[in-house]
């Protein structure tokens, strides 16, 4: 494959794909502040780590369909139930209970696991659902999370043909207030309807055109209040008459480095060539900035696409990389300010947006969802300028496989679905994916540290 590097300007270039996007303003730091004041010399500090606690995951479901009431077409139907996978490190497994409304549509689950006397049990669960309906069809898979005081949406969409819904849960005892912001090419904006309040254990779906309608491909953000919230964009499209397409979003964080490890490229698609890669980048400080995007061929090694997304303050914007070969790539981008990114791919009559996975070190677990081809993609890619070494068993039971990356590297293998495996990174550190990827049915999500180890908390004496 032909190496290809190119500069853009958020404006204009031949072969990319640009789309001005919004992205969510990032806060500056604030100045250090200790017990004698902003600006004096820090107080002594303490890192102490909890005993930890009850860990709670929200799935997501159901899968939405959005006016399918000629007499109403703002109201919701629950289209299909998510399959839901779960398992913990030890004792008798989490706990699965069907209780995340969303009033007058459905209900999700959320999974419980408790720790053992003090000591964290690792647990992990992912949904999936195949559909093959007059106006939905696809795969769509996503894991199980804990809530966040904040996230971001990278891609969005507000266009023909396409419905998204941003779908916000609630897992915890107390109610969230919420507050959306939308960025697109005029920056910043707050929409009507941005203050949300979510209950305690329930859902709410806002569909994005009513926040954004102006905007193509806005970024948003999610920001919570009095408890942590977990949010997800349900997108899904359709082509003339016909259905194309459903995908699970999950809400990211912002980053200096981000690493998508694993993007399949199928003959189809890559034959067809109407619907190309393309990866959305929003900075999240405020300012104007520029991400370095890389290409890398899993196979060789080889970076077969390279460029600079340069944005505007505020203003998202998109590259689409166009004629590449089928195959296994990873997606590399850094920038010296923080953003956020999310990379689509297209098979066929389906497509998916993946988001780029957190540091992994130590171990943690990755549920394997439900697959309509009995198998799910694991794979991981090298961070930093070291090589990495990942051990994947399954809890159940079996063989262990180990992956050795070099550093700049990614690998992948397939397992069975609907198991839970120990990740375990015994060197390096690795950003790492489940997915499936074929024709008719794509989609996927980032394996996350193990949500049950509780994080160090510093105490100001």
């Amino acid at each position: 494959m032909t190496r290809r590097t190119m500069r853009v300007a958020a404006g204009a270039a031949a072969g990319l794909v640009l789309a001005a996007c919004a992205v969510g303003a990032g806060l500056a730091p604030w100045p250090a502040v200790s017990p004698t004041g902003a600006g004096a010399a820090a107080a002594p500090t303490v890192d102490v780590t909890p005993a930890a606690g009850r860990t709670v995951l929200a799935c997501d479901g159901p899968l939405l369909a959005l006016g399918r009431d000629a007499a109403d077409a703002s109201r919701l139907d629950a289209a299909a139930d998510m399959v839901t996978t779960a398992g913990a490190a030890s004792g008798d497994g989490p706990v699965e209970d069907v209780d995340l409304e969303l009033p007058d549509v459905g209900t999700a689950a959320s999974v419980t696991q408790d720790a053992d006397d003090g000591a964290p049990v690792s647990v992990a669960a992912a949904a999936s659902a195949s559909l093959e309906q007059d106006d939905l069809r696809g795969y769509a898979a996503s894991s199980c999370r804990p809530g966040s005081p904040e996230s971001w949406i990278a891609g969005a969409a507000v266009k023909t043909g396409t419905t998204d819904v941003l779908v916000i849960a609630n897992p915890s005892d107390v109610t969230a207030s919420v507050t959306l912001s939308v960025y697109g090419v005029d920056g910043r904006m707050t929409p009507a309807g941005a203050e949300i309040a979510v209950p305690a254990r329930e859902q709410r779906a806002v569909p994005v055109a009513s926040l954004a309608g102006g905007e193509e491909t806005p970024v948003i953000r999610v920001v919570a209040e009095g408890a942590p919230v977990r949010s997800t964009l349900q997108s899904s499209a359709t082509r003339t008459l016909d259905a194309y397409g459903v995908d699970l979003q999950p809400g990211v964080s912002p980053t200096r480095e981000a690493v998508v490890s694993h993007v399949h490229v199928t003959q189809r698609a890559a034959a067809a060539g109407e619907d190309p890669t393309q990866v959305r980048v929003l900075g999240t400080s405020g300012e104007a900035g520029a991400v370095e995007i890389d290409v890398v061929e899993e196979d060789t090694g080889e970076s077969v696409f390279t460029t600079t997304a340069e944005f505007e303050a505020d203003v998202p914007v998109s590259v689409g990389f166009d004629g590449l070969e089928a195959g296994n790539y990873a997606v590399r981008m850094s920038s010296p300010t923080p953003f956020v990114s999310a990379v689509r791919q297209a098979a066929s009559d389906d497509y998916a947006w993946f988001a780029p996975g957190e540091p992994l070190t130590g171990e943690a677990l990755v549920a394997a969802p439900a697959s309509p081809i009995g198998t799910v993609a694991l794979s991981f890619a090298a961070l930093g300028d070291e090589g990495a070494s990942v051990e994947i068993a399954p809890l159940s039971g079996g063989d262990a496989q180990t992956i050795d990356l070099e550093a700049g590297r990614a690998d992948t293998i397939s397992v069975p679905a609907e198991q839970t495996y120990r990740v375990s990174v015994r060197s390096g550190a690795v950003s790492g994916m489940a997915s499936v990827g074929v024709d008719g049915s794509i989609g996927g999500f980032p394996i996350a540290s193990d949500p049950a180890a509780p994080e160090p908390v510093t105490i100001v004496p």
